[in-house]
């Protein structure tokens, strides 16, 4: 991007930005989640630190938050209350060790981690010992007289603690008690309290909160100071602002501590930026069990003296970082738009983005479902787009942020023919998705053979896209059952294949000749029939024959299997081609094993009509394991947790379904109680 073109980003990106500050500081109206305005003011600042001669006065980059309400009185802060400046790699946080070291070379750095709440910022003035004066942040050199509003909040003390501890001087001390002492926190609303003061809107017809911030924000400003207090509010102190001539961060939440005031547990210090990065990654794994929110730690030089030769750069401190874990949201650019061949013959379109780092990786590509899909969001080639990923889960386009369209953007238009063969293209009757209509598409082809050779079918190790491409392009193949009659001799002979990479490809293949019934109906690649389906067909026939002969009300009676997935798995088995080459198949040598959970047997089972739901990991057997040992015993496995579970079985790290587990009374067992249920 050239100057003048960021020139035009940057003026399009502070209006939007402030319009975002203006509804949530001061309306109490979030127009977007916070890791959406988080990602346009990263990169506001990247852009300006590209082109500091473009920074103006009026950017967000050198301001904090929202005007002061006028229902309060106003107060003017001490010293500024500063932003942030935020890291979401540890890429970025090294290269922030590396600016400041550069201002004060050769000196040794230790740090002090603590974890960054996701509350409201306040100030808090004690006059000998006494509470006398609380604030919000406003805009960070003017906040509002909150004062009463705060004193509901019963982790404020209202009078402070003589410090006990021989750390701290008679002299230190007798100053804080004989004059004024500024403290600064954060107010916040536990997650319990969240949902059961939600719990109460909804009984009584009013709107829900959308999160516990908002609640805090909003409960602060209130006029009344008794509805303050019924919000039952929590707050963590986690700075000193008067100078008392402490030598560390550290000792400061020590004194604060001392004093009576609450600070958060989890802060510790760390001796370098390795120390740091343990420290991220350890609450990242246990930030799930808090009770309150929080979306990051805060990284701080420890060494005090440091401080004012590191400075403040705009609004932010240089001694300090924001170090947040990746947003399930960001905003990015879409490049391009081409549409890739499923397995199915179905056409999805796919967004090029400009790579983004969201939900802890960087991603590139992003799906746009289909046509109706870009229709309705209105998305553009050149548009700039929210994108949302949560975990494992495939990166989609959530919506378009049309605040910064220039008029350059480009309409995007379906293919009238397959992308990848040229042949016809058709959009199914009551669907959205449109399929190639070539039954003999090499993508088509390709696909399938992938899904066949995947981990949840015959998972036949070696065997990746680049060598089921070659083996098609070479003839050694058609369709997946060739791959049973492949000699080391026609692997050896291609290009790049070595004497013992050829050995070990085709003895991969026939030691994976003997399958489960479950894993041989998932290879098959049957429209809407995913893993649990395949299991359940199985388990209620027993044998592929018996599922090749099965009625559509055979089908239908199976449990958790509707209407769609019924006819589509009948429809399937009435094509003679598919039969043909299930035929060819068994004759290639591949043996299907009888499942040991087949419905005639199930009844007298050990865990007929359980439910058990797994999460977290397991140490002495996989999960797939695991299942396959309660089915054998009768028992039915979901991956989703209801008020019909029986059991959950928890291994290290569970995720969302321990807690919803528990919200729900069902019982949870360990990994040693599962193994002793199924002896």
């Amino acid at each position: 991007m050239d100057k003048p073109q960021a020139k035009i980003r940057i003026e399009k990106l502070k209006e939007l930005i402030e319009k975002y500050r203006y509804s949530y500081h001061v309306k109490d109206k979030s127009l977007v989640s916070d890791a959406v305005n988080d990602s346009l003011k990263h990169e506001l600042q990247e852009l300006e630190d590209k082109f500091p001669d473009l920074v103006t006065p009026d950017s967000p980059t050198q301001r904090v938050g929202g005007k002061a309400l006028a229902k309060f009185a106003k107060i003017t802060h001490s010293q500024p209350m500063l932003s942030l400046i935020d890291a979401f790699s540890e890429e970025e946080l090294k290269a922030w060790e590396v600016r400041i070291s550069k201002l004060i070379p050769g000196q040794k750095l230790d740090y002090f981690a603590e974890l960054k709440m996701d509350g409201l910022a306040i100030s808090l003035i004690y006059k000998n010992g006494i509470f006398v004066r609380g604030a919000t942040r406003g805009d960070g050199k003017t906040g509002e007289d909150v004062t009463q509003n705060l004193k509901t909040i019963e982790a404020i003390p209202l009078k402070l603690n003589r410090p006990k501890s021989k750390i701290f001087p008679k002299n230190l001390v007798d100053k804080i008690f004989s004059g004024e002492l500024e403290v600064r926190g954060e107010v916040f609303l536990n997650l319990k309290d969240f949902k059961a003061l939600n719990a109460e809107r909804k009984k009584s017809g009013q709107l829900e909160f959308a999160n516990p911030r908002n609640i805090a924000a909003g409960s602060v400003r209130q006029l009344d100071p008794k509805i303050t207090a019924s919000r039952k509010l929590d707050c963590y102190i986690y700075s000193i602002v008067t100078d008392l001539d402490l030598k560390t961060h550290e000792l400061e939440h020590l004194l604060a501590h001392e004093l009576g005031l609450k600070i958060n547990p989890g802060s510790q210090k760390c001796e370098n930026l390795k120390a740091v990065q343990e420290y991220f990654q350890d609450w990242e794994k246990k930030r799930a069990k808090l009770p309150y929110q929080i979306d990051g730690v805060v990284i701080t030089v420890n060494e005090k003296k440091l401080w004012s030769k590191l400075g403040v750069v705009g609004k932010a401190p240089r001694f300090m970082i924001a170090y947040k874990w990746s947003p399930e949201e960001v905003t990015t650019i879409i490049e391009d738009i081409y549409v890739q061949v499923g397995r199915m013959g179905t056409l999805t379109p796919v967004a090029v983005l400009k790579p983004v780092v969201v939900a802890g990786s960087t991603v590139s590509r992003a799906t746009l479902h289909n046509e109706d899909e870009i229709r309705k969001k209105e998305i553009k080639i050149g548009d700039t787009v929210v994108v949302h990923k949560a975990g494992d889960v495939i990166p989609e386009v959530e919506k378009v942020v049309k605040e910064l369209r220039t008029g350059k953007e480009k309409e995007f238009k379906f293919p009238k023919t397959c992308p990848q063969c040229g042949g016809p293209v058709a959009r199914e009757k009551g669907k959205a998705a449109y399929k190639c209509l070539n039954k003999k598409c090499f993508m088509i082809q390709r696909r399938a053979l992938g899904h066949f050779v995947s981990r949840a079918a015959f998972d036949i190790a070696g065997i990746g896209p680049k060598i089921i491409n070659k083996f098609i392009d070479e003839g050694l193949i058609r369709d997946a059952a060739d791959l049973f009659g492949l000699k080391e001799g026609d692997v050896a002979n291609l290009e790049r294949f070595a004497e013992k990479s050829a050995q070990n490809i085709i003895e991969s293949i026939q030691d994976h000749k003997k399958i489960s019934l479950a894993r041989f109906i998932y290879a098959l690649g049957i429209p809407n029939v995913g893993e649990e389906t395949a299991i359940d067909l199985a388990g209620q026939f027993g044998s592929i024959e018996k599922i090749k002969k099965a009625s559509l009300e055979e089908i239908d009676i199976i449990r958790d299997i509707g209407p769609v997935v019924t006819k589509s798995i009948f429809d399937w088995f009435q094509d003679r081609e598919n039969l043909k080459f299930i035929e060819k198949l068994l004759k290639s040598g591949v043996k299907i094993k009888s499942p040991h959970f087949a419905k005639a047997s199930r009844g007298k089972q050990k865990l007929a009509g359980k439910s058990f739901v797994f999460t977290g990991g397991l140490e002495t057997l996989t999960r797939d394991e695991a299942k396959e040992k309660a089915r054998e015993l009768g028992a039915d496995i979901s991956e989703s947790v209801s008020k019909q579970t029986s059991f959950v079985i928890a291994g290290a790290d569970p995720g969302s379904k321990y807690d919803k587990a528990k919200r729900l009374n069902i019982k949870i067992l360990n990994e040693k109680e599962f193994l002793k249920l199924i002896k």
